[in-house]
């Protein structure tokens, strides 16, 4: 519902501030007062297109803040809220407008910067505003269609209609993706098959190119290896007495002949010998270089041709062997994808083709549902029009069978003809403000348990109404203000009387400059306001009419 409305330099508002509460409220002042800027404020702060002439003369800027309690948003308001990264606190939901004295305005939601779509958005979900104004939900289809679903019950059906055609969109357009561009997939393939054949034609192992060059190194510096090998051997081994072996074999005669002295010396012999036998190791390994290694020119010429073809391969493939053969595996995969392109498609187009067929039937069960809830909405609405003062009115609610959407196969629009004999047309394009107004409060009476959207906003709603209808009228609006917050500017004393909360709205002069406030009127405030509205007086006669209409409500 909507708690607070705070309006600063907007028009002839120079600042208000209003809370409103449950139920059902009315507002009433001379023609002129400013009743209708304090609903174009609101309408502002729900999303309408912002004007430079809102901003009072001598301002910067006008912005009007609209606080609403939220017991528990409704599916759309939770996603929009969701979409929009916004989180209710303790049920409060602030929406700000600024508008500057150049015409640019900024919209905020719980003093989040947001674009003034979202705003509108929001506002379609917290207020319907009935009259000559923007925020009339059931002049569009799509909001028609809510309702009447509303009335039918069908939540459960709807959801699953939409679960099923978000599948169905899903596989349609892995069908495209199949079936896209095939031409070009097919040259994409044989390219990778060509690719495939080069990569596996040259055999690669992991860790081949490193063991590669050290072979190609080994039978370049062949000479050089033996020379040096020789050497080192004959250093280690056959030198004839320097020879390393040698000379650790004089040492651990000593040593062993020390340790039969003083055992302390046994561990280093112990160590001594483990000496000896790496040396006599590296000798024997160094002694396989001097023996087998020999400049081979072909052996060299088949190394760096591997080597050509490995370097060659990693320019188009990767930077190593493995890139390579990922990338080869990827190929493959391709292939393989391309080559069971086709069955995954037909199995995709029986999958879709069988999906299709259980939601169109879910579809057409869900309009016939519909349509039978349409009925007795047509004849709802209707009775309730003769009450309101519109003789010989005809409603009626019309299907158009459309594609499958995730809505159903439905398109709803709302029928009228005000008066007898007329023909039926769009709902959207009637004109009558009033018309409008008492058309939208059947329509919210009949609803009333399926309309989720919280406050409802009345203005004109009294255009050629009187005496008896005034009083259904008023009736009707106490009514719905059980389950809805109800607001309605009127110049009827039967509504005003019938209200929970009366404010009055009045024009005064301040400093040389006019301006518009709003105040709550209780009590004897009130009785006089109702006197007022019955015959423009407060005479003795008009005070008792307007208690006794009070007393009565």
């Amino acid at each position: 519902m909507l708690e607070t409305l705070r309006v600063q330099n907007y028009a002839l508002i120079d600042e208000l501030e209003v809370d409103f509460r449950e139920g059902f409220n009315v507002l009433t002042g001379e023609t002129g007062a400013g009743k209708s800027i304090v609903v174009g404020a609101l309408n502002l702060v729900l999303g309408a297109r912002a004007e430079r002439d809102s901003v009072r003369d001598g301002a910067e800027r006008a912005k009007v803040d609209a606080l609403f309690r939220i017991r528990k948003p409704s599916r759309g308001l939770a996603a929009i809220l969701k979409d929009a990264d916004i989180v209710l606190e303790e049920g409060e939901l602030l929406l700000s407008r600024v508008v500057t004295g150049d015409g640019r305005s900024r919209a905020y939601v719980c003093g989040n910067l947001v674009p003034v779509a979202v705003l509108a958005r929001i506002g379609e979900e917290l207020v319907d505003l009935h009259g000559q104004h923007e925020h009339q939900s059931l002049l569009k289809s799509e909001r028609q269609l809510d309702l009447v679903d509303g009335m039918a019950r069908v939540d459960s059906e709807t959801d699953a209609i939409a679960e099923r055609v978000a599948r169905l969109r899903k596989m349609e357009r892995e069908i495209a993706e199949l079936a896209a561009d095939d031409r070009e997939k097919a040259r994409q393939v044989e390219f990778f098959r060509f690719e495939l054949t080069e990569i596996n034609s040259a055999n690669l192992e992991a860790g081949e190119e490193e063991e590669l060059r050290q072979r190609r190194s080994i039978i370049t510096n062949a000479e050089k290896i033996f020379t040096l090998a020789t050497q080192a051997h004959t250093n280690l081994y056959e030198a004839e007495g320097t020879a390393a072996i040698d000379t650790i074999d004089a040492a651990l005669m000593a040593l062993e002949e020390l340790a039969g002295i003083a055992a302390q010396f046994g561990p280093l012999v112990d160590q001594l010998r483990d000496i000896r036998a790496n040396i006599e190791a590296v000798a024997a390994e160094v002694r396989v270089y001097t023996e087998e290694v020999e400049y081979d020119p072909d052996e060299l010429n088949a190394l760096n041709q591997r080597l050509a073809l490995i370097g060659s391969l990693k320019r188009k493939y990767g930077d190593c062997i493995e890139s390579i053969l990922a990338y080869r595996d990827k190929a493959a995969a391709e292939i393989a994808g391309f080559e069971q392109r086709d069955e995954r498609l037909a199995a995709l187009q029986r999958e879709r083709d069988a999906l299709f067929g259980e939601t169109r039937g879910l579809a057409k069960a869900l309009s016939e549902r519909r349509k039978k809830a349409a009925k007795a909405l047509d004849k709802q609405v209707v009775a309730n029009l003769q009450e309101l003062g519109m003789k010989g009115a005809l409603f009626e609610t019309r299907f158009e069978e459309t594609e499958l959407s995730s809505r159903g196969i439905d398109r709803v629009e709302f029928f009228l003809a005000a008066n007898a004999g007329e023909k039926p047309k769009p709902l959207r394009q009637v004109a009558s403000g009033g018309e409008i107004s008492r058309i939208m409060l059947a329509l919210k009476v009949v609803s009333a348990d399926a309309d989720r959207i919280p406050t409802l906003i009345f203005d004109e709603i009294d255009a050629g109404v009187g005496g008896a209808v005034a009083l259904k009228v008023a009736e009707r609006l106490r009514k719905l203000s059980q389950s809805h917050q109800t607001l309605c500017i009127t110049h009827l004393p039967q509504i005003a009387a019938a209200a929970r909360n009366h404010f009055n709205v009045t024009k005064f002069n301040s400093k040389g400059r006019t301006l518009t406030r709003m105040v709550r009127v209780e009590e004897e405030s009130r009785v006089e306001e109702v006197a007022r509205l019955l015959d423009g007086s407060l005479s003795s006669a008009s005070l008792e009419h307007a208690r006794a209409l009070l007393n009565s409500k």
